[in-house]
């Protein structure tokens, strides 16, 4: 079965589980809240609002107003909102479930962490900053009390909080905890393995100075080895390793070696993802700019026309 055709036979299966356990059972909500988050994975999120809704309704019914299952309900219901952008709507169901947890379980109890990254991603999502560092440290610091500091969960945040210091240009912040994250992924899964790479190139992003070439580059060159091994040639991933290490070249002046290498993440990404993706946009600027640093203006300015293209097509 595909992912589809699985929740279609779940949901297939909710009036038989309405009959059999009546409107208001606990073990009605429960499914509805596990078939909602199954919809959510699946970008089904219309369909996952209207489960959540359902069965947050039933828990205020049934629970006292601060049981940590409204809280949970709440919380699944704030990342429906997040994911289709609307972030008024989740920042206050977010913060009541954080104030019910709170409550019941105590500030700094585990199941807390998880409330307070949603907030932290929200926060990050509109640029708030502080906020998000506020709350992300101190889901962090929880997790590292209960888990350890090399736990598979702190990956997540570290890498959020990373982005947000990388973001503000503070990337002294951000090294030691994307660092930790190769480090905790390499325990995992050991040298060779997809989340590696990614760990790798989000480290290797932080290093574009004009005497810091010694270190990004082999850090895109092994990242780039591991995609095309474990992934394939033709991935989107590879693509992505090609155009960061070209990238590289270019601003070291080998423009020869970068231009083959943006020439092949374009390919690549025209075939995985087809020709007006934004990625393919994002290669077309950088090759058009090394067009332009190698005295090429009139095919630069081809290039430029279908970068504009394809970025009005997403403006529209």
């Amino acid at each position: 079965m595909s992912i589809d055709e699985n929740v279609d036979a779940l949901l297939r299966l909710l009036p038989e589980m309405e009959e059999s356990l009546g409107p208001d059972h606990p073990d009605l909500a429960d499914y509805l809240i596990s078939l909602g988050l199954l919809l959510y994975h699946d970008s089904r999120f219309e369909e996952a609002e209207a489960l959540f809704l359902r069965a947050l309704a039933m828990r205020e019914r049934m629970l006292a107003v601060d049981h940590p299952d409204i809280a949970a309900a709440l919380n699944h219901l704030g990342l429906v909102y997040l994911a289709e952008g609307r972030f008024s709507e989740a920042e206050p169901l977010f913060k009541k479930a954080l104030m019910v947890q709170e409550k019941t379980l105590g500030a700094e109890h585990v199941s807390i962490s998880a409330g307070l990254t949603n907030l932290g991603d929200l926060y990050k999502t509109l640029d708030r900053y502080p906020e998000a560092e506020e709350v992300l440290r101190r889901a962090l610091k929880i997790r590292e009390r209960y888990l350890g500091a090399e736990d598979a969960s702190l990956v997540e945040i570290l890498n959020t909080l990373a982005t947000i210091y990388f973001e503000q240009g503070k990337n002294a912040e951000a090294e030691p905890l994307f660092r930790r994250v190769l480090k905790i992924e390499e325990r995992l899964h050991g040298a060779e393995h997809p989340s590696v790479a990614n760990a790798l190139n989000n480290l290797a992003s932080l290093f574009t100075g004009p005497d810091q070439f010694e270190t990004a580059e082999p850090m895109h060159r092994r990242a780039l080895s591991i995609r095309e091994k474990v992934l394939s040639p033709d991935h989107p991933k590879v693509a992505e390793s090609l155009n960061n290490l070209g990238w590289l070249y270019h601003q070291r002046g080998n423009h020869g070696r970068a231009e083959s290498l943006y020439k092949r993440a374009i390919e690549i990404w025209e075939r995985a993802l087809g020709p007006e993706h934004v990625f393919v946009a994002a290669g077309l600027e950088n090759y058009a700019d090394l067009l332009r640093k190698t005295d090429r203006a009139t095919e630069a300015l081809t290039l430029d026309r279908r970068v504009q293209q394809i970025r009005s097509k997403f403006a529209e």
